[in-house]
């Protein structure tokens, strides 16, 4: 397959295209997993690690849990399959091989599988502590108390599941884990956050959306709101605030190929984002070659926390052609390049399973046309 660029395309522009834009900034230096997972130990025993349902554990019942094993999948949507996640990441991580996950897919779709490296779950990780940092500003009781209360009501997958709960305990933090029926009812997610306190929330687009559907419930708490999706409508910023006065929020583009998040932008109701560091963000044509800003093409991701493949049929992973020895994953995600570096998502985006969409999730259409589609 040719993949020279086209001469439409000035030196400066390719430039821009396959490098400027698409590389997050060099990473520096971060704690491996099996120092994440350390200080978690050190953490007071009773203070609470996990919350999912009206089930809890403390730091103490988490570690004597791993140790102990259980039979659950570590893809369960459980306390147990969050212990059996964690004791799966530490094992690989000691012994130096890649964690094995099913990719998530369509209904008609073949499972996949993926490796998942120490090394990129570990750089995931570091952005997501980079992010709560105001989080964890609060005063915590030696013992008990924490004020960094994050609440995960994303769909559970394995990779990012895994990057929320090893940063969660390396930062002595509880995570609450939202049930599948508190994602898909507003008026019950408004209670576990006000009924936990969550500090930070993250949560796809058209989940928090629904919040307009229901009463508004302060959630004076919250001091962070991490939106993912590729979609975002105009009036949630103005939601969010309104619900949480003072309160931040960004906007995160994740895939199932990549450990954590991808790209960040502001929460402003345009979805433009930026690779995070260490991420690399191409927009290609079916030859692999780099689509002008303004027009469309299909989303490649490379870089630290790319997924590791497994066999032929994992992924689409090919070579990365403008960087030796690397490798992409495509997407089934459209996007293009704004004129000023910004990567926004196209209409008619392919949507897998790992990105709800609004209609499953019962979105107003009125209000939320860009979502509810």
């Amino acid at each position: 397959m040719e993949s020279v660029v086209p001469e439409l395309l000035s030196a400066v522009e390719r430039y821009r295209l396959v490098d400027e834009w698409a590389n997050g900034v060099e990473l520096s230096g971060y704690p491996a997993v099996p120092a994440l997972i350390e200080r978690g130990r050190r953490v007071p025993a009773i203070r609470p690690a996990l919350r999912c349902g009206a089930a809890t554990l403390t730091y103490g019942e988490l570690f004597e849990r791993m140790a102990r094993g259980t039979a659950a999948g570590r893809c369960e949507a459980s306390l147990d399959g969050a212990v059996r996640l964690l004791a799966d990441i530490a094992a690989a991580a000691n012994s130096g091989a890649a964690l094995t996950l099913s990719m998530p897919t369509g209904p008609n779709e073949t499972a996949s599988t993926i490796g998942l490296r120490a090394d990129a779950l570990a750089a995931a990780v570091d952005d997501r502590r980079a992010v709560t940092t105001d989080c964890r500003a609060g005063h915590i009781d030696p013992a008990q108390g924490t004020t960094n209360i994050r609440l995960l009501a994303t769909a559970w997958t394995c990779a990012d599941t895994a990057v929320e709960l090893l940063a969660a305990i390396a930062d002595g933090a509880t995570l609450v884990v939202a049930t599948e029926a508190q994602r898909h009812d507003p008026a019950a997610l408004a209670d576990l956050v006000a009924d936990t306190g969550a500090t930070h929330v993250v949560a796809e687009a058209a989940v928090l959306a629904r919040f307009a559907d229901t009463a508004a419930v302060p959630l004076p708490t919250v001091r962070r709101w991490d939106v993912t999706g590729t979609r975002c409508p105009a009036i949630l910023p103005d939601l969010l605030r309104e619900l949480a006065p003072g309160s931040v929020a960004g906007f995160a583009y994740t895939a199932p190929e990549y450990a954590g998040v991808v790209a960040r932008g502001p929460l402003d109701g345009s979805g433009r984002v930026r690779p995070i560091p260490g991420a690399r963000v191409l927009v290609l044509d079916a030859y692999l070659r780099p689509v002008a800003p303004g027009r469309s093409g299909r989303i490649y991701l490379g870089g630290t926390a790319l997924a590791a493949e497994i066999d032929a049929d994992a992924a689409p992973f090919v070579a990365d052609p403008f960087v030796a020895g690397a490798r992409l994953c495509r997407t089934g995600i459209s996007g293009r390049w704004t004129a000023d570096g910004w990567l926004t998502f196209a209409t008619g985006d392919i949507v897998t399973e790992h990105e709800a969409t609004g209609s499953d999730l019962g979105v107003n259409a009125t209000i939320f046309p860009e979502i509810a589609a």
